[in-house]
């Protein structure tokens, strides 16, 4: 945990050399670089973005990437290649980092001999935090949900659960979960009601606003991060 949060703070420092302060929309790492990056699904409050570079790849080209949330599915380190010819190292990511990355025009490249996998998350949209319901799950249940990021965007949760654990009931708002392990997880709803959920490491799920009190089936723990928007 403590090495996210530094992670954290250096690419928030990197801001300062790449960002542009807001969103932008010119230039699409979609349209600049499809061999590289590949759209999962967008809703009203996400788009999410599957990247994926061979060992040492980099974009063809320079794009300007949004305010985002990254995860990494696989170990990262990445140069940032800047259209002024400087570039910036991002430090070593472990798989399961979960982290913001500040908007900027950049042309990433992968520094290790290893093939790299992430997901993108764009926020969208806003008062998304308005239709939250039920307690929230860092004021009950800080034994498995722990604060990851946050910032006017975003906040991201890494929520982690012991074999054959379970939860209390809380709440969320409008969300996503990107499963960093497989799960078989019985989700009990108020008023008595379950349902059985089943995911695979590295599947990205939208769900929408509610109270639930997951419950770990398998003899093994998993991990999940969260991501709410603002």
């Amino acid at each position: 945990m403590k090495y996210v949060t530094s992670l954290s703070f250096v690419l928030a420092g990197i801001a300062g050399i790449v960002g542009f302060g807001g969103p932008v929309s010119a230039a699409d790492p979609l349209q600049v670089d499809p061999g590289h990056h590949r759209l999962e699904f967008e809703n009203p409050y996400f788009r999410v973005d599957r990247g994926f570079f061979g060992p040492g790849e980099s974009s063809p080209d320079y794009f300007d990437a949004e305010g985002v949330v990254i995860i990494a599915l696989t170990p990262m380190r990445m140069r940032l290649h800047l259209p002024d010819g400087k570039f910036v190292d991002s430090p070593p990511a472990p798989a399961g980092a979960a982290f913001w990355a500040p908007p900027g025009k950049i042309r990433p490249q992968n520094l290790l001999d290893q093939r790299i996998e992430f997901v993108i998350v764009i926020p969208r949209g806003s008062g998304a935090a308005s239709v939250r319901s039920g307690a929230d799950p860092l004021s009950v249940d800080l034994q498995h949900y722990k604060l990851e990021v946050e910032n006017e965007k975003v906040r991201v949760l890494r929520s982690t659960m012991e074999p054959r654990g379970r939860s209390v009931m809380h709440g969320h708002g409008p969300r996503l979960a990107v499963f960093l392990a497989n799960t078989k997880t019985l989700m009990h709803l108020p008023g008595g009601k379950t349902f059985l959920s089943v995911r695979k490491r590295g599947e990205v799920v939208s769900a929408p606003a509610g109270e639930h009190m997951p419950e770990n089936l398998l003899d093994e723990s998993t991990e999940v991060i969260v991501i709410e928007p603002k």
